[in-house]
């Protein structure tokens, strides 16, 4: 599985040794039967059984796994790494995710003795841990390459790419919101928009998020383009309202790396109550979109908890894309928000679909008897939008009313 050593991997090795302040660091790949060290530091060898590496537990998950006191696990007590001279006690690692899923090795620190890792040095191990897949991608590693049929391979290249993409868009300023109006299906009177994000290129041309997926789900960045978001929808409704204008709101999705404590940034509540305090608005001039993929994630106690202080606050958050989940039904009534959009799925078969017809028929009497709004996502025709009328539900957006169009195109009633 060796291939030689790899300076590139051997520095990641030292940083992550350097950080975490450990003797010992390595990068492994594991097969059927072996452990092997791609890269290592203060260990002898090339490899060991996979029986015995601490990196089998490690990549039966995406998150990173630590280990503070091996002797004292029942897990880890009598392993031959543990009970030897000089046994190993601590031990921190990173899976290494060629593609969701998809976890062949690890990035990792070890110790003599017993201790504990801070979030912050966790966090610098993941990114070093991205760093090395990233070089075992690029350098086309012949035991990646292996296990990995050619198309799994080219859609971890193709995320590689989306990555790249999106960090140039941060840099160059490319990434523009899109604004969907929303509407009241009674009066056909605009209540608000939904931001939607964009990235529009230097020769014009506009790129939508499907072209830069694997960065809305990859932590750092698809916080920092969380971040961008917010500031770009708060500067426009600080614009609208300094002209006068009555807009309503704006709506932003938030994804679940917002959510995570990140060392040196504000939690995610105070980012949106001081983003929006500076500008001069009121809670309502924001809204707040989360999917049920976000509130059933693993820390869906965290975001519980911020979504609460978000309303208390007087912002509204909305349920979006509802009824495209597992849980919906089931763990409604457990989550903060105030407001459920219908997936545009059911909207658009709804007129042709007696199950799709009660489905939406179902969710509006639901929300109206729970108290919630209800917008109704998706509407392109008319005989959609007077089905839903029929229903009685009350809010909707969708190309029958408008395409999403950036802020210098859309016109008020006083333009």
């Amino acid at each position: 599985m060796s291939s030689g050593p790899d300076p590139v991997l051997d520095a990641l090795v030292g940083a992550a040794c350097l950080a975490a302040d450990t003797p010992i660091g390595l990068i492994t790949l594991l097969d059927g039967e072996r452990q092997s060290f791609k890269s290592k530091q203060g260990i002898e060898g090339y490899g060991s059984p996979r029986a015995d590496a601490f990196c089998d537990h490690t990549i039966r998950s995406s998150r990173s796994f630590v280990v503070p006191d091996a002797a004292r696990d029942v897990r880890f007590a009598d392993n031959p790494f543990v009970t030897g001279r000089d046994g190993i006690r601590f031990y921190a690692g990173v899976p290494l995710e060629i593609e969701p899923g998809l976890r062949l090795g690890s990035l990792c620190v070890l110790d003599r003795v017993p201790r504990r890792l801070g979030a912050d040095v966790r966090g610098l191990l993941e990114r070093l841990a991205r760093c090395a897949v990233e070089r075992l991608l690029q350098t086309e590693d012949r035991y990646l390459l292996s296990q990995v049929d050619s198309g799994r391979l080219d859609r971890a290249k193709a995320d590689k790419a989306m990555l790249a993409l999106a960090e140039e868009a941060l840099a160059e300023n490319l990434f523009t919101l899109y604004y969907q109006p929303k509407i009241a299906l009674d009066t056909g009177r605009r209540i608000g928009f939904e931001a939607l994000l964009r990235l529009k290129k230097p020769d014009g041309s506009v790129l939508s998020p499907a072209s830069f997926a694997a960065a809305l789900i990859e932590p750092t960045l698809s916080r920092r383009i969380g971040k961008h978001v917010l500031r770009c929808a708060v500067a426009q409704a600080r614009a609208w309202q300094a002209a006068g204008i009555e807009f309503g709101h704006i709506a932003i999705n938030v994804s679940s790396s917002q959510f995570a404590p990140s060392p040196g940034s504000p939690g995610l509540v105070d980012e949106i109550l001081g983003a929006t305090r500076s500008a001069g608005l009121s809670p309502k001039h924001i809204q707040i979109e989360v999917t049920e993929g976000v509130m059933l994630s693993e820390q869906s106690g965290v975001i519980g908890r911020q979504l609460e202080a978000l309303r208390a606050a007087g912002f509204i958050v909305a349920f979006d894309d509802f009824g495209t989940g597992f849980a919906s039904l089931v763990h409604l009534k457990e989550f903060a928000y105030d407001q459920i959009k219908i997936d545009g799925s059911f909207v658009r078969a709804m007129t042709g679909s007696i199950t799709d017809h009660a489905i939406v028929k179902a969710i509006v009497d639901m929300a109206k008897a729970m108290g919630k709004q209800v917008v109704a996502e998706g509407v392109e025709t008319m005989a959609e939008l007077l089905a839903l009328q029929e229903l009685g539900c009350p809010y909707g957006q969708g190309f029958h009313f408008g395409r999403p169009a950036v802020a210098a195109d859309i016109r008020f009633a006083a333009d």
